[in-house]
């Protein structure tokens, strides 16, 4: 009797080990899950980058959401591969910022090498026809100036023409030197060439 009750128990024990053992790999599989997805996930920056050697000023205007582009972007500095060095707000540099708060109008100046960060979103890729429409529906309007004078003004339905992928997590508008002797930029001219521009030095209208 005494046998048949201490192999009873070491049974009853054994059974116990078990059911611990299958509770902890649950445990370390669901870990190891959340890591994967984790490690899958990526945020994407949204920034637009002064290549020119003079200030310009940007102002964008944010969709009815709000769930993309911020009002509260930040001013940052970035180096020749376009990583970037330093973040700080906008006031923290002395930098000109101002926020119609009731419209979602913002105007920042941004000095040579500074660029404008303007928000995030999670796993973006200009690839994706799902993204690209979620940055349309959240910047309605982008309009960049330079000495007094407009280097391209841009609404929802062409937006994404002017972003172009820095790396996996960095998507990014580059305003460049003026080209030629028409004071119309590069980003313009690919403005053209894609769709619509508003040339005035060659006699088109266009929206102001």
């Amino acid at each position: 009797m005494e046998l048949y009750k201490f192999d009873s128990i070491i049974i009853n024990f054994s059974f116990y080990l078990q059911i611990i053992f299958l509770l902890e790999m649950k445990k370390i599989i669901g870990l190891i899950l959340l890591l994967t997805l984790t490690s899958c996930s990526y945020e994407t920056d949204f920034y637009i980058f002064n290549t020119t050697d003079n200030p310009i000023y940007v102002t964008y205007e944010c969709g009815p959401n709000g769930d993309v582009f911020v009002t509260n972007p930040r001013i940052v500095e970035f180096d020749l591969d376009f990583e970037i060095r330093e973040i700080k707000k906008a006031y923290e540099i002395g930098t000109e910022s101002k926020t119609d708060s009731e419209n979602k109008i913002i105007t920042c100046e941004l000095k040579s090498g500074q660029a404008l960060w303007i928000g995030n979103d999670l796993n973006f890729s200009l690839n994706n026809p799902n993204d690209t429409l979620i940055l349309k529906e959240n910047l309605n309007e982008l309009k960049v100036e330079q000495n007094g004078e407009k280097l391209f003004r841009v609404d929802d339905r062409y937006i994404v023409d002017f972003f172009e992928p820095i790396d996996r997590h960095t998507v990014g508008i580059k305003v460049k030197k003026p080209a030629g002797n028409n004071g119309c930029s590069s980003l313009r001219l690919k403005f053209l060439i894609g769709i619509h521009c508003n040339l005035l030095s060659f006699g088109y209208g266009g929206k102001s």
